[in-house]
């Protein structure tokens, strides 16, 4: 315990007090927090934009032909019997 409070109080010495050592990591804290929300916000915005491009894309292409044809009534094969 004496070690980190001998290095705490080296540290605040180095920024100027404890209120400066306070501040440094208060705003620190503040900036990683708000290049985490930009981030988020960034990835919400892309993935809207990509699930709109992706709906657009989805409505301009055509219906597939389906490649099933379904037989006439005579020309059907007759049911093999037993």
């Amino acid at each position: 315990m004496a070690w980190a409070y001998a290095e705490l109080a080296k540290e605040a010495a180095k920024r100027g007090g404890p209120a400066a050592l306070r501040a440094f990591y208060t705003g620190r804290g503040v900036i990683i927090g708000s290049a985490l929300t930009g981030a988020a916000i960034a990835g919400t915005v892309a993935h809207d934009k990509w699930s709109k491009r992706r709906a657009a894309t989805a409505a301009a292409e055509p219906a597939p032909e389906t490649t099933t044809k379904t037989p006439a009534p005579g020309d059907a094969p007759e049911p093999a019997r037993s």
